[in-house]
């Protein structure tokens, strides 16, 4: 498979909130791939 995007071990801080913690993930060419939750949890980040 191709990789299309790449993460690996991202962090992203808010002032002193730690929103993502380590996260690392591989999407593929042609891979629907959704990111859910309630509003206001931080998916647009």
């Amino acid at each position: 498979m191709n990789t299309a995007i790449h993460i690996d071990d991202l962090h992203v801080y808010f002032d002193k909130n730690h929103a993502l913690n380590g996260v690392s993930m591989d999407i593929e060419m042609n891979q629907v791939t959704a990111i859910i939750g309630p509003s206001g949890c931080g998916k647009s980040t």
